[in-house]
């Protein structure tokens, strides 16, 4: 049986090569799902005026959990449905992700349940200023301008 001899000098070369690996795997996986994604924010009219107020977007539930929970085009329908089921009229916000940085994470859901996917979660006060678009929606099954629902990438 033939032994591998290593020294320290190989083996840290070894780690260093399979972290820099890691390191460019993990930066591709995150900006593959993000770069120039529209994720959107619904707002009810209370939060919406006091979001004007204080320029920037925080409701209740986003200060218990520690993020401010977006959705993607494709999760509005779900959100809206589990969410908002009792609101005649609503705020939808578009944000462009480039525009959110590294603050902006996909991930799983808190609570595992029917919803799948990577959700986009924001680690920071959201800045009103951020807003590239918005539209008062409202119930009939929840009318999403057009744009928005032909807005596919996630």
């Amino acid at each position: 049986m033939n032994k591998v001899n290593l020294n320290w000098k190989t083996v840290s070369m070894l780690m260093i090569t399979i972290a820099i690996i890691m390191l460019i795997y993990d930066n591709n996986e995150k900006s593959s799902i993000k770069i120039g994604t529209k994720v959107y924010k619904i707002l009810t009219n209370n939060e919406w005026i006091s979001s004007k107020e204080n320029s920037f977007i925080l409701t209740k539930l986003d200060s218990i959990d520690g993020f401010v929970h977006l959705s993607t085009a494709k999760q509005l329908a779900g959100t809206l449905h589990y969410y908002f089921k009792d609101h005649e009229s609503l705020i939808l916000l578009q944000f462009n992700s480039n525009d959110l940085g590294d603050k902006l994470i996909f991930e799983e859901p808190l609570i595992k349940g029917k919803r799948k996917g990577k959700f986009p979660h924001y680690y920071e006060k959201l800045d009103t200023k951020k807003i590239s678009n918005s539209w008062k929606i409202k119930r009939g099954g929840f009318s999403l301008p057009e744009e928005v629902i032909l807005d596919q990438e996630n």
